[in-house]
């Protein structure tokens, strides 16, 4: 009975019910995922003030300082600032791109689902009406054509990386979440950094100082 051709419309349609719940699923996962960028800007934010207020202090005390933990002891803390702010923006930068990738995310799905609703209820009429005269006709979406027409008001370095990387993930039903995750990697690391830099300062300072 299984290998009964009649059943295989029916096995087919339980394969991709399956496929598609769990695709979905793991769609929801990933944009669970990607809401981690909130607390890390969050983070940052705070990490950048704080580097800005150490820095500030560090500027006007610099004559006091120098007594303390000497002039290199104060140059190289300086230097460390800078590459914990510099860290700092590329993690506010990836940030945004993650808190933009997630609203354009959330508004295509919302009207995604709305104009593909609309189609099936057309697409349906279509095919009775095909099915009437005895022809055939090609229905479904054009995810190519779409793709042309969104990305034809775009630079052509634009179209060229969004071609790219639509061919190295061809089949990927997650395609749209990897740009996504990845920016999201890259802001975690530059927060990271950041921190770390910015508690390596006092580490140098003592370190300077106790050398005096």
């Amino acid at each position: 009975m299984e290998n009964d051709k009649r059943t295989e419309p029916l096995r087919e349609w339980n394969r991709l019910a399956r496929e598609n719940t769990e695709n979905a699923i793991v769609s929801s996962m990933f944009a669970a995922t990607l809401r981690t960028t909130f607390p890390l800007e969050s983070f940052s934010n705070w990490m950048l003030v704080a580097t800005a207020a150490v820095a500030s202090f560090l500027l006007v005390n610099a004559e006091s300082l120098i007594e303390f933990v000497g002039k290199e002891g104060v140059v190289t803390g300086g230097y460390i600032l800078c590459g914990s702010c510099i860290f700092g923006l590329l993690s506010k930068i990836f940030g945004l791109r993650c808190k933009m990738a997630i609203e354009l995310s959330n508004a295509i799905q919302t009207t995604f689902f709305e104009h593909l609703d609309r189609y099936e209820a057309e697409e349906e009429k279509i095919q009775e009406g095909a099915s009437f005269w005895g022809i055939t006709l090609e229905t479904g979406v054009r995810i190519e054509r779409i793709l042309k027409e969104y990305l034809s008001p775009f630079p052509w370095f634009v179209k060229w990386l969004a071609k790219r990387h639509f061919k190295k993930h061809e089949g990927n039903p997650q395609i749209g979440y990897l740009t996504q995750l990845k920016s999201l990697r890259v802001q975690g690391y530059a927060t990271f950094i950041q921190a770390v830099l910015f508690i390596y300062f006092f580490v140098q300072v003592f370190l300077s100082a106790s050398k005096l």
